[in-house]
């Protein structure tokens, strides 16, 4: 998922579902700051298990950037 700058990320119900199923297997890659030279990668492996999501409306979710910045593995 890519944001031109920062900000909340929307899932539809089916990634979610499929973050759930899948769990270890499922890896959400959130790019913030797209709109500039600079952009930065943020993986989390078990969106499910790791992010707290909040219902958008009846077909996605919503997960706050802090949530994704917090989760997200450190570059080695």
């Amino acid at each position: 998922k890519g944001r031109a700058r920062t900000g909340d990320i929307q899932l539809s119900d089916n990634e979610w579902s499929n973050a759930c199923n899948l769990r270890d297997g499922y890896w959400l890659y959130a790019v913030y700051d797209c709109g500039t030279p600079h952009p930065q990668l943020h993986r989390v492996q078990d969106p499910f298990g790791k992010l707290l999501a909040r219902n958008r409306d009846f077909s996605s979710v919503s997960i706050s950037a802090a949530e994704i910045h917090g989760a997200a593995e450190r570059a080695r």
